[in-house]
């Protein structure tokens, strides 16, 4: 899977993992294993973690800690096209001077929030001791200035394409608007809402818990190649 032109990425299947390529990343951009570890490690929840087979190689494009100007190439062994994107987006992150925020925002039809904290955790629990997946929902925060039109099929695309468990995606006051005359409709919000379906593969209770740095690695890449 190729996408983008500004930023321009590409999925591969390899033997027992994901090839990355990055193309048009400018010379003498700092970044380190740091930065990559930081985001991989967000990929955790109560009954998921990564799998410690996992195993990162950086083939060309970043020497000394610093983007070369070249191809980025990861070799990606046990990954995911959904990890690999987090890779990707530690990058964009270095290039993009805006703040994406990404978030759960419900587990199994129950709002994300201290009053419910520990609803979720019995659901969660119940998923992980029968290896069972539950829907979710995710919610992203965009910059204020974010031209949704145009955001809104760069990252449909990327999104769709990428996680086959997304269900839909709604912008700004999302269904609501359909309740609204356009004199009320008034300021909408820079946001997207993501519903998930079930974990095909069932390792991941909740995928809106483990996937919100993998949505915040794809927003920050559709509004750099919009």
């Amino acid at each position: 899977m190729k996408f983008g032109e500004k930023f321009n990425f590409k999925l591969e299947k390899i033997d027992d993992g994901v090839k990355l390529t990055i193309k048009n990343i400018p010379q003498g951009i700092a970044i380190t294993a740091m930065d990559f570890g930081r985001d991989l490690a967000k990929r955790t929840m109560e009954g998921y973690s990564p799998n410690p087979d996992e195993e990162i190689d950086v083939l060309s494009g970043i020497e000394n800690e610093k983007t070369t100007g070249e191809d980025i190439v990861f070799s990606y062994i046990k990954g995911t096209y959904e990890s690999a994107m987090i890779l990707a987006g530690t990058i964009g992150k270095k290039i993009l001077d805006r703040k994406v925020i990404s978030r759960a925002s419900e587990i199994g039809g129950i709002t994300v929030g201290e009053k419910n904290e520990a609803y979720i955790r019995v659901a969660v629990q119940k998923m992980a001791m029968t290896n069972d997946s539950l829907g979710s929902v995710g919610e992203i925060d965009l910059p204020f200035d974010t031209d949704m039109d145009r955001f809104k099929g760069v990252f449909a695309n990327y999104v769709f394409s990428i996680i086959p468990e997304v269900e839909a995606i709604q912008y700004g006051l999302g269904i609501g608007v359909g309740k609204k005359s356009a004199e009320n409709l008034g300021i909408e919000p820079k946001k997207a809402i993501i519903t998930f379906g079930p974990h095909r593969e069932r390792k991941i209770p909740a995928l809106s818990a483990v996937y919100d740095i993998v949505l915040e690695s794809i927003a920050v890449i559709a509004l750099i190649n919009m």
